[in-house]
């Protein structure tokens, strides 16, 4: 981060209205007062820092304050909204593809956990769709993370023999 002189006194900020919010008794919305909602505060903290100060390499941990945040309310508020795993690698291709398109680079990772994310998230639905492989389905289900094991040792001894 670049400039940080910003950061500091908009978070101070977000946490005294957060807290001025309860001690008062002030009631905006539900949940207000709960945890998940510092949370975005202080991920939107570090968007406004970043575009004031034009710092894009905040917009990651704001990506991921401010969507770890919403995840957790509406994790169970929503039967559509994804399980955590897949809600994580949303939340961090978000915040990677962001920065690439202000950094012009890294479009490939952030793509790739997207693509990932969108595997959890459908798998028992992709199973499910494929009417010859759900005779395989719990042998699937067991062994799918040992693909992503060999896939990603293969991809590692790729790139050592590349150098």
């Amino acid at each position: 981060m670049k400039n940080q002189t910003l950061l500091p006194a908009i978070i101070l900020f977000a946490i005294g209205i957060f807290y001025s919010i309860q001690n008062f008794n002030i009631h905006l919305f539900n949940f207000q007062n709960s945890w998940q909602i510092l949370l975005i505060l202080l991920g939107l903290a570090f968007f406004i820092s970043g575009h004031f100060s034009q710092d894009y390499t905040v917009i990651l941990p704001a990506v991921i304050l401010t969507g770890l945040g919403v995840h957790f309310i509406y994790y169970n508020k929503l039967s559509s909204w994804p399980d955590h795993p897949a809600a994580f690698l949303f939340i961090l291709a978000l915040g990677i593809i962001l920065t690439s398109i202000k950094g012009k680079t890294g479009y490939v990772q952030g793509v790739t956990l997207l693509a990932i994310g969108l595997f959890l998230h459908f798998f028992q639905k992709i199973i499910e769709s494929i009417t010859f492989i759900q005779n395989f389905d719990s042998f699937i289900e067991k062994y799918w993370p040992l693909l992503f094991i060999l896939i990603g040792a293969y991809l590692l001894l790729m790139k050592k023999r590349k150098r």
